[in-house]
């Protein structure tokens, strides 16, 4: 990053921290984690996605989607299986949540246009896109092809990758076996934590989990999940949801010691969401028990959990792997599968109104599909292995991504 660039991140992190005391004191002192993460990544002008910094080699952080378009073209496939399932419609809307760089939609609408031509000439894409910066990034790269922005009319299929973990949490530990909250305050010239009774829906949330995690454990409750699922079901009366993310059931997330909450910046992790405040990246695992729930109550059915692992090779990508020798191409397709790094992200997919319907990624029906013609083999520039590495020793020793 150069100069001109760090100090303008710096400014805007002070606007950023103006704005959260001018809050807290407002608030009587304190305020929630999960108000200080929002304004951390979605302030408009100063929260972190409002910038162009997060993604790829040169970013903060490596997704899927821009480590091979391979990722984006077995999305298609999955995406097209959906569309056979809802009887081939002649308009097919698919809505992406969270875009990031365009990487997904490009190489998802290139791999239908490749191995389904009729479903290619049927999408509808769109994407909703909270980043203004974002947004234009994805205008540009996405030119020229059948895509809108905020579009708020019905879909049929929705693809959120990594969207969920960046939505705001509340942090939470256990004193003398009762649930506490961990708040923020402005103490010594920094925000710092500090400790109130945990309010009704806290408790309620672990109350209809029937567990309470160890005793002085610290952990994440997403509080707004019900309201996120709620709009989701609103837009989607009839097809399919993929959210891939990274999570676990509710026994294993709330049965750990530490929780999951990470911070991102410069392709090093953290665990202190308090300093560079909308300079970093913030995620926590989601909980896919708790998501479920709330997506069954919505109207949807729970059509499974595997991991992007599963996932990808369900939908063909060993034979991909064997016609894609270069080693550029070989070592992304192994990161994408890396049962200690992406590979152990948690894909839940739901079906609305289309009883009987398993998606192709769920099974071994889509393993044996023939390579296609042409197939994308100029990956993009590999990632800083350390980066990966240090997301392997993070979460070393924990089974992966759980499966139904």
């Amino acid at each position: 990053m150069s100069y001109a660039a760090d100090e303008r991140d710096r400014a805007r992190e002070r606007d950023l921290t103006a704005l959260l005391r001018e809050r807290i004191a407002r608030r009587g002192g304190t305020i929630s984690f999960a108000e200080l993460m929002e304004q951390a990544l979605y302030h408009p002008s100063l929260g972190y996605y409002s910038t162009l910094r997060g993604f790829g080699a040169e970013g903060d952080f490596v997704t899927s989607p821009e480590l091979h378009p391979v990722f984006g073209l077995l999305l298609a496939r999955q995406v097209a299986d959906a569309w056979e399932a809802l009887g081939k419609p002649g308009q097919f809307r698919v809505l992406e949540l969270g875009a990031g760089s365009g990487a997904l939609a490009t190489a998802l609408l290139d791999g239908l246009a490749g191995e389904y031509p009729a479903c290619a000439e049927a999408v509808r894409y769109v994407v909703h896109e909270v980043s203004v910066s974002l947004r234009t990034l994805q205008m540009a790269r996405l030119a020229g092809r059948n895509v809108t922005w905020e579009d708020d009319a019905p879909v049929d299929v929705c693809i959120a990758n990594e969207v969920v973990d960046a939505l705001p949490v509340a942090r939470v530990t256990v004193r003398a076996g009762a649930l506490v909250e961990l708040r923020v305050a402005w103490l010594d010239d920094g925000f710092q934590w500090t400790e109130a009774p945990a309010p009704a829906a806290i408790c309620h949330y672990f109350n209809r989990l029937g567990l309470l995690p160890p005793e002085g454990a610290v952990t994440e409750v997403n509080l707004g999940l019900g309201r996120w699922v709620a709009d989701l079901a609103r837009r989607i009366p009839r097809g399919a949801v993929f959210l891939l993310d990274y999570g676990h059931t509710a026994e294993h997330l709330y049965g750990r010691q530490q929780g999951t909450l990470l911070t991102y910046y410069q392709h090093s992790l953290g665990s202190d969401p308090l300093i560079r405040v909308g300079r970093q990246d913030i995620s926590a695992h989601v909980d896919f028990t708790t998501l479920a729930s709330l997506a069954s109550k919505a109207g949807f059915s729970v059509a499974g959990l595997t991991s992007q692992r599963q996932l990808l090779q369900n939908l063909g990508l060993d034979a991909l792997r064997t016609a894609l020798p270069g080693n550029a191409d070989q070592r992304a397709l192994a990161a994408l599968t890396d049962a200690n790094g992406l590979g152990r992200i948690g894909v839940l997919a739901l079906t609305r109104e289309l009883p009987g319907y398993v998606p192709v990624g769920l099974s071994r029906a889509g393993r044996d599909r023939p390579v296609p013609a042409a197939l994308p083999r100029l990956a993009p520039e590999p990632p800083p292995a350390d980066f990966l590495d240090l997301w392997r020793e993070a979460f070393a020793g924990e089974d992966e991504a759980p499966s139904g």
